[in-house]
């Protein structure tokens, strides 16, 4: 499921990228009404950098879906603990993948204030947005998906300290 991981990050990247030219000045074809009514340039430039701060933050964080749990844990954590890196991590994804799940439910049902383009002609520009946003409405499956497998990968092993080689590694956990 490691490519569910790589292909949520391919799709978040696009709409980040697409606000970056946004915040630098370029109008990317957007209707100069939309970008008066964003305050672009203005208060409205510093919500869309945040907002794309924020979601390349997000894309980063999901590289640790595709690491070992073991290469993560700090060696001063106590053993208790360091078993509960994976459930940290996995849970933090599907928590990740429904916050996202309901801001493209939000975004679909208020489309015409999230797309720039909704109340003029579409036309290359516009296409190119909303291809951008199309992807990214594949990305909170892809995150569930890569997080449920994340879990099912390493739930059942516990990360382990080696004493006598001051190494970490993973263990299959015993049930009792």
């Amino acid at each position: 499921m490691k490519w569910c991981t790589y292909a949520g990050m391919v799709a978040g990247l696009p709409t980040a990228l697409w606000r970056l030219p946004l915040v630098m000045g370029a109008t990317l074809g957007t209707p100069g009404f939309w970008r008066e009514q964003q305050s672009i340039p203005g208060a409205g430039t510093w919500y869309l950098l945040l907002l794309s701060a924020m979601q390349l933050t997000a894309i980063g964080c999901m590289f640790f879906l595709t690491i070992e749990p073991s290469k993560v844990t700090p060696r001063w954590l106590p053993t208790n603990q360091r078993r509960l890196v994976p459930a940290i991590i996995g849970g933090t994804g599907i928590a990740g993948a429904l916050v996202l799940a309901l801001l493209v439910t939000m975004s679909v049902i208020a489309w015409d204030k999230v797309d720039p383009f909704a109340s003029a002609d579409y036309d290359a520009w516009a296409w190119v947005c909303a291809g951008c946003y199309l992807l990214a409405a594949l990305w909170p499956p892809l995150l569930g998906a890569a997080s449920v497998g994340y879990l099912r990968r390493h739930g059942a092993r516990a990360v382990q300290f080696n004493q006598d080689t001051s190494t970490m590694r993973e263990e299959p956990r015993t049930r009792t």
